[in-house]
């Protein structure tokens, strides 16, 4: 069945977001969309980076949020400005990890992203802003915080009756945030938008195979996979088709004209009625080659509603509710876990740190020991609170920033 795995890609966008401009960022718009879209549970979940602007435990308001999407816009103009890449590979391989964890097949998946407001390539795009921000976050905050025994020791001897509770809090601080019971709770999808009617201009690219034989057809379809890749992360569809379709059309960008929907054969109807205007379609297997489309305009096109199937509704409803109780017993079962660790185990000798002399008698010493790695967490979090801060108010001090709203 010709594309049955991006069946609900356009059913996110069926109920209309204000597009307000919210602020802009040296430039770079934020719209009153990307705010609903931040607030909703899976983004909060996913969106877990150390910024230190929604209080720890608190379910943020819109204010935060928005304040919190200008710190991103000001961390990704950063990551690009010092030419940080993330492996595409690394990005495919974790949405598969999410996808399969929650034991969700690919039509599952999309579904449970609609209910969200979300589509796969938007939720794709965040987790590889995630990848990005944490590599940058890394080399700015997390490789610039000077740690040495000596702090360790002097926030133990301050601290000493507070290191078991300020553990404990540090604990609690990265544990999911559950919304308000006033959030309304996910939906599962009962229709799905399709586009039918009208007239349309696709390109493609096609990538040939040898042979149908699996090794030929697996090699086309890694290949297909990079260029896809390409195409989704921002690269000129046309340039991709020049570089790398087999197609005679490659010398036009891949360009077929424009045709009326009615004309397509049934196979490029359904693949179009879940397109919208600019989308690119996975790769597709065919009997001759891999091939990958853009729908590069549309016109006149027919919204039609059309209803999910009640069995794919209900085992979504199902794998969504065993979702739901792991995530309420998380929290309880994380409450019983011994925080303690291997902090209360004897320290191998040759493991035994060492202690600048004349800071600890014997006996603190002793104590210390037993709690060093809790201290050497707090005292690890704080610093890098304090630069991320620092760092943070440096961007904007050199940002132009307008917030609208």
């Amino acid at each position: 069945m010709l594309f049955a795995f991006s069946a609900y890609l356009s059913l996110a966008h069926g109920q209309l977001l204000s597009d307000r401009i919210a602020a802009i960022v040296n430039g770079d718009i934020i719209l009153e969309s990307d705010i609903k879209m931040q607030k909703q549970p899976i983004m909060r979940n996913l969106s877990n980076l150390p910024l230190g602007i929604i209080p720890p435990g608190k379910w943020p308001t819109e204010k935060e949020i928005l304040d919190e999407l200008v710190v991103i816009r000001l961390l990704e103009q950063e990551a690009a400005r010092k030419g940080i890449k993330i492996d595409e590979k690394n990005v495919d391989a974790s949405l598969d990890s999410v996808r399969k964890r929650n034991n969700l097949d690919y039509d599952q998946f999309v579904i449970f992203l609609s209910g969200n407001g979300l589509t796969v390539p938007e939720y794709r795009k965040v987790m590889k802003r995630q990848f990005t921000l944490t590599k940058l976050i890394g080399s700015e905050v997390m490789q610039k915080i000077p740690l040495s025994e000596e702090d360790a020791v002097q926030y133990f001897k301050k601290n000493k009756e507070k290191v078991d509770e300020n553990y404990r809090k540090l604990f609690e601080q990265s544990m999911p945030v559950q919304p308000p019971k006033e959030t309304k709770p996910q939906e599962i999808p009962t229709h799905e938008e399709i586009f039918t009617g009208g007239k349309i201009r696709l390109k493609q690219i096609a990538i040939k195979m040898e042979s149908n034989k699996p090794k030929s057809v697996a090699q086309a379809m890694d290949k297909a996979k990079l260029v896809y890749r390409q195409a989704v992360t921002g690269a000129d569809f046309g340039q991709l088709a020049k570089k790398y379709s087999d197609d005679p059309s490659a010398a036009s960008g891949g360009d077929l004209g424009l045709m009326n929907y009615d004309n397509l054969v049934p196979g490029l109807q359904k693949l179009v009625q879940r397109l919208k205007e600019g989308d690119v379609s996975p790769p597709i297997t065919t009997p001759n080659g891999v091939l990958i489309f853009n729908l590069a305009e549309a016109k006149n096109r027919k919204i039609k509603k059309i209803p999910i199937p009640e069995k794919a509704r209900k085992e979504l409803e199902k794998q969504l509710k065993q979702q739901q109780e792991r995530r309420a017993e998380q929290p309880r079962k994380e409450a019983h876990r011994n925080p303690r660790g291997s902090d209360s185990e004897e320290m191998d000798p040759k493991d035994k740190p060492k202690i600048p002399a004349g800071m600890l008698t014997p006996e603190e010493e002793k104590d210390y020991l037993k709690v060093r790695r809790k201290v050497i967490e707090i005292v690890k979090y704080e610093k890098m609170h304090s630069r991320m801060k620092e760092w943070i108010d440096d961007l904007k001090k050199n940002a132009i920033i307008e917030v609208k709203i």
